[in-house]
């Protein structure tokens, strides 16, 4: 097996180690959640939400909140579009606000993104996303990176049109690519086709490849180096099941409990009440609670009261019933 803990890439100037990255998760990597999953460990890289480069030339509130940073490094930003001149304008702004890298959407399969000819839809148009590649990578000095999908549809996939798309990245100084072997039309469906990665790896860019979808478990993310060569994992939906993964990707012997669990959803949950308001905490707690409490006894009866609840210390304090009944159980 690879020594993860070990193991190391360039972007750029910068030194990802270890090799896994925190994927952008739409309303969910905002800075709170990267800066509780960086306090956990194993992470080297996190990536904020995806952010409108429309939205961010309009000083959007929202959108230029999305920027700030978690408190680590490296910080990657990603801005999706579809006008080269925006996105360059995008990327400034980005690094401007103390971004690390700037990431290109290629990826986005949601049709408010898509319908604007931006995030996924970029696949359908190769001089249109090398205009977009080359107004970014002329605009800033921090390096540019891109995520992408395989494809749109099946019948682009069947043709391997990404190959295209990954000569053009090295010909105009992408620093590293993040693939995700689904096409849009695949939504989240499916398996991730990690042969898509592993054909890419082969072909031997000058930039690194880097892993995605599908690493749930610590062995995912092994599995995935040793099948495809890639320099790099990056995991999403797998640190919103299980925020302690890339502790256990690094640590081996680490082992969850229920109480860990509910411990750190306890300090997840008292970050959010320092940095939003009560309405906002609120919220994020509802929306996050299901995921870190599952499978702990006790817990589809937490979530019901949770539901009722309009409180967030209302809320803790149901939290830490929960833990002092599980560390009485514990004792008994």
């Amino acid at each position: 097996m690879p020594e993860l803990s070990q193991s190391s890439f360039q972007i750029g100037h910068l030194t990802i180690k270890p090799v896994l990255a925190l994927a952008p998760l739409h309303e969910i990597t905002d800075k709170a959640f990267r800066a509780f999953i960086r306090e956990i460990g194993g992470v080297s890289l996190t990536v904020s939400e995806m952010v409108s480069s429309e939205a961010l030339i309009r000083k959007a509130h929202k959108a230029e909140r999305m920027l700030t940073g978690d408190g680590g490094h490296p910080f990657a930003v990603q801005i999706a579009g579809s006008r080269p001149e925006a996105m360059a304008d995008a990327a400034i702004i980005a690094e401007q606000s103390g971004a690390d890298i700037v990431d290109i959407n290629m990826g986005c399969p949601a049709s408010n993104v898509t319908s604007c000819f931006a995030g996924s839809a970029l696949l359908r148009d190769i001089k249109l996303a090398e205009s977009c590649v080359k107004a970014v990578v002329k605009a800033v000095s921090t390096p540019v990176t891109v995520k992408m999908r395989i494809a749109w549809d099946d019948s682009q996939k069947e043709r391997s049109d990404y190959i295209d798309f990954l000569k053009m990245f090295e010909n105009n100084g992408i620093a590293a690519v993040t693939i995700h072997p689904r096409t849009r039309t695949q939504q989240y469906t499916g398996r991730a086709d990690w042969a898509f990665i592993a054909r890419a790896v082969e072909l031997g860019m000058k930039y690194p490849v880097i892993g995605n979808g599908d690493v749930i478990t610590p062995e995912d993310a092994e599995k995935m180096i040793l099948e495809t060569g890639c320099n790099g994992v990056m995991i999403g939906r797998g640190v919103l099941y299980n925020p302690f993964l890339f502790k256990q990707i690094m640590d081996k012997s680490f082992c969850v409990s229920h109480n860990k669990r509910i411990g750190i959803t306890i300090r997840f949950f008292e970050m959010l009440m320092k940095l939003y308001d009560e309405r906002e905490t609120l919220h994020k707690i509802k929306k996050f609670s299901g995921h870190f409490t599952k499978g702990i006894p006790g817990a589809s009866g937490l979530r019901q009261k949770l539901n009722a609840l309009h409180d967030p210390v209302d809320i803790l304090g149901e939290l830490k019933a929960l833990q002092a009944m599980l560390n009485e159980n514990k004792g008994n």
